[in-house]
């Protein structure tokens, strides 16, 4: 069930440059890919991509290897795209470092599973990927000692359950821990 306080990116009514920076600086240190932008927001690629030039034309946005990350820090509080209660809460295997499994899926499409982007705060890791049919959107939350996943649909009116989702995402990445294990 999505958070009350998270209000879907295509509901609001704000002017596109807006929505972008909003997506942007959302939360501490985060990097999104231009696909991921275009495909969260829904605008269209050379809407985004003006918006993106003007963007660091006026040195709010910076383009990296890895996407785009604002150059904005007047941030007030994290506030992550995908909100509420986790769907799956698990112990990550001792020994499993989670910059390295953050390096090893970072980018990753998985199936129907399209990347978005990530922030690096603090004490946690998040990444983010929507499903191809724009329906859900799925963040994976890393600490030193725990994985946790959420999944919400993208538009309130959706009745497929985001459980699904998060279930099949967390399967496809747990797969990859045994091979981090070997090779830390």
């Amino acid at each position: 069930m999505p958070s009350p306080d998270i209000i879907p990116f295509e509901s609001r009514r704000v002017d596109d440059q807006e929505l972008v920076m909003e997506m942007l600086s959302a939360e501490t240190d985060s990097t999104y890919t231009f696909q991921g932008l275009k495909r969260r927001l829904g605008l269209h690629q050379e809407k985004l991509t003006r918006i993106l030039r003007r963007l660091e034309d006026n040195n709010l946005v910076a383009k990296t290897e890895e996407g785009y990350r604002t150059l904005k820090h007047s941030r007030k509080t994290a506030q992550h795209l995908v909100g509420g209660e986790p769907v799956i809460r698990g112990q990550l295997p001792p020994g499993i470092d989670a910059q390295n499994l953050l390096g090893k899926i970072k980018g990753r499409w998985f199936k129907n599973f399209r990347w978005v982007g990530y922030a690096n705060g603090t004490d946690e890791l998040s990444l983010y990927w929507i499903t191809e049919d724009n329906k859900f959107q799925v963040r994976i939350q890393l600490s030193p000692i725990e994985i946790l996943v959420w999944s919400q649909p993208t538009d309130p009116k959706e009745t497929d359950s985001p459980v699904t989702a998060a279930y099949e995402l967390f399967d496809r990445i747990s797969r990859m821990v045994p091979e981090l294990g070997e090779n830390s």
